[in-house]
């Protein structure tokens, strides 16, 4: 494993153990990482914050016998049955859709972006520069989304990615995700971007001295403050303005859960 994939996995791992509490909440768990490009290598995605990789987005770059061919693919994690991807089933060959924001995940959407067996989807393939006539990641791509289901339980769940594809796919980077834990319950891709987004959180006001941090939003939210070990430092109920003292707080990153009825958003602050 890359020092890059160590770094995600603990950032992982500490969102797990900060989200994992609330999940029997059936709110959405939305995880905001710095935006990461992958070269030529793999991204391991956590999509519900148990520390199991539910699927891996591997970049090939000038692979193949010739060096000629630059693919992007998607797989199911190595021990899960039953992840999949929204897509279709071509040619004897399974293609990973782009999914369009607000697009619903459910029991009837078309989950055949990776292939049930060889558990492999494709969502780029180019041979000399040349993509595969259903690649619909060959790039560029600006904030595309993946629509994923996985299984908890032997039930459906559903969740989105968003990640920017190179022209000529020859990067990928993963900007964000969610998922919704409540059991065989449609999600729509891009939810909190279209809603929480776009509405609650548009004019939000960040600040940190070093000495406390002021957040400020158009409407009330409840906020709550862990460092990366997953300990409460703050809490407080809906206000549109939070002033938190982080005198005596440990130097490092901490994570700021904005909190809506149907929603989480997590910010990460650097405490100097």
């Amino acid at each position: 494993m890359s020092n890059k994939s160590k770094k995600i996995s603990s950032y992982l791992s500490a969102a797990a153990a900060i989200l994992g509490a609330n999940t029997a909440q059936a709110q959405l768990l939305y995880t905001d990482i710095d935006d990461t490009t992958i070269v030529d290598g793999i991204f391991e995605l956590d999509l519900d914050g148990d520390t199991v990789v539910d699927f891996t987005i591997e970049h090939v770059l000038n692979g193949g016998q010739l060096g000629n061919v630059t693919s992007v693919l998607l797989r199911s994690g190595d021990s899960i049955q039953g992840n999949l991807a929204l897509g279709a089933a071509k040619n004897s060959f399974n293609y990973v859709d782009n999914a369009i924001p607000g697009t619903v995940l459910n029991a009837n959407s078309g989950f055949s972006g990776i292939n049930s067996t060889l558990k492999l989807g494709y969502m780029a393939f180019l041979v000399d520069g040349v993509a595969y006539p259903n690649s619909n990641w060959a790039g560029p791509v600006t904030d595309g989304y993946l629509g994923l289901r996985i299984l908890k339980n032997d039930s459906a769940c559903y969740g989105w990615l968003r990640l920017d594809v190179a022209d000529s796919a020859k990067s990928v980077t993963i900007k964000d995700w969610s998922f919704n834990p409540d059991k065989d319950t449609s999600f729509t891709v891009a939810y909190e971007l279209l809603d929480v987004m776009d509405q609650v959180l548009k004019n939000m006001v960040l600040t940190n001295d070093g000495r406390s941090i002021s957040l400020k939003t158009d409407q009330p939210i409840g906020l709550t403050a862990f460092d990366m070990q997953g300990r409460e430092l703050y809490k407080a109920a809906a206000h549109s303005l939070h002033h938190l003292n982080t005198l005596g707080w440990t130097p490092g990153i901490h994570v700021l859960r904005l909190e809506g009825d149907q929603w989480f958003h997590n910010l990460k602050v650097l405490i100097p």
